[in-house]
């Protein structure tokens, strides 16, 4: 062990990932817990966004493309249960469809390549103040001293209440999501996106030729494959696009209880000093229609971890967090309200296919 205490990294997800490979790079010692195993599906529209490629890049991961070959995504549809239809082509480069299990593997041998330590199936069972200048990290494995932290811990953690972050309260407003998977299945679009009542379902493929559905919806709903089935009732295009594509392959994640809105960007341990830092879902959720989780994941990871090195970390991370994020989750978040009430998309769609201009400024104002 080295004689100065490591940079720990809480969830090793995306966000962990790439803040390990950052921090690593620069010849920091970095340690990540992961609850769960590395490379395991999750609930995730899995898009990831084109402006991604600028972070890979820094993060020495530039041939993620050429190594697990993902779907390019060019193309996107929104379809009312009224039927109305928006078509849109993404501006410059595609978007990549690329399963969450696929892209931390590769994130993971990268950081461990870089000299981090990744340790899975390690639960942070509590974070413990150690004075004169570190954090305790205890599991049940042990516990481990830390100088900085990077929380990035997804959109759920065991730590949301003793970190005291807003989503640990029980009367926040939630959702609940649902991941699936079908064979591979001709679409009219890269991406089709099927508006339903306090929700919607989003379809694409992903690198191994699968169709990925991811399904945003009310948290009174259950995530599971029937209520999906519940809403083609009420909405042709997604009966027809269900019946095509078939049952799933495998049976369907669920996600409940979580919501959007901000959580924390960065905190100062009072009594050591060690700086707290958020990166991902756990800072805050960007709403699922912008597809833009992964990328954030990525450039707020590697912020968080190039801030450990400012003097300031608190004031770099909170300032890079800011001017990255800040206009994108308040043009995502008004769009948002918009597609939960159908009966609007019905009405603006139309007036809306005539201004691509339109349609392309709200797309680029949604990402980095």
């Amino acid at each position: 062990m080295s004689e100065r205490p490591p940079l720990g990294i809480v969830g090793g997800g995306i966000a962990g990932l790439a803040a390990a490979i950052a921090a690593a790079q620069r010849g920091r010692e970095v340690v990540v817990w992961e609850s769960g195993v590395i490379g395991r599906d999750k609930v995730c529209g899995e898009f990831l966004s084109p402006e991604a490629e600028e972070d890979l890049d820094a993060l020495g991961c530039g041939d993620l493309t050429s190594a697990l070959k993902p779907a390019p995504l060019r193309t996107v549809a929104l379809f009312g249960a009224g039927g109305a239809r928006l078509d849109l082509t993404l501006p410059d480069r595609p978007a990549l469809g690329l399963t969450r299990a696929a892209l931390e593997t590769f994130l993971a041998r990268r950081a461990q390549d870089a000299g981090a330590t990744v340790l899975e199936r390690t639960p942070v069972r509590a974070l413990a103040p150690k004075p004169p200048r570190t954090l305790e990290i205890q599991t049940q494995a042990g516990a481990r001293a830390v100088r900085g932290l990077v929380l990035s811990m997804g959109k759920r953690s065991p730590l949301d209440a003793p970190l005291a972050l807003p989503r640990a309260r029980a009367d926040r407003p939630t959702f609940v999501a649902l991941k699936a998977y079908c064979a591979p299945t001709p679409l009219e679009a890269d991406v089709e996106l099927y508006l339903v009542p306090g929700g919607y379902i989003g379809v694409n493929p992903v690198e191994d030729g699968r169709i990925g559905i991811c399904a945003l919806l009310d948290g009174n709903t259950r995530p599971d494959w029937q209520t999906l089935e519940a809403h083609a009732t009420h909405h042709p295009a997604l009966a027809q696009r269900l019946a095509a594509l078939g049952p799933p392959t495998q049976k369907p994640r669920g996600l409940a209880r979580f919501g959007f809105g901000p959580q924390a960007i960065a905190r100062t341990c009072p009594t050591t000093g060690v700086p707290l830092l958020f990166a991902g879902d756990a800072a805050r959720l960007v709403p699922s229609f912008t597809g833009d989780g992964m990328a954030i994941a990525l450039r707020s990871g590697r912020l968080a971890a190039l801030a450990t090195f400012s003097p300031d970390p608190i004031h770099a991370y909170t300032r890079a967090f800011s001017r990255a994020f800040t206009a994108r989750f308040l043009v995502a978040g008004a769009l948002h309200g918009l597609l939960l009430r159908p009966p609007i998309f019905e009405l603006l769609a139309p007036l809306v296919g005539h201004a691509p201009r339109v349609v392309d400024m709200l797309y680029r104002a949604t990402r980095g």
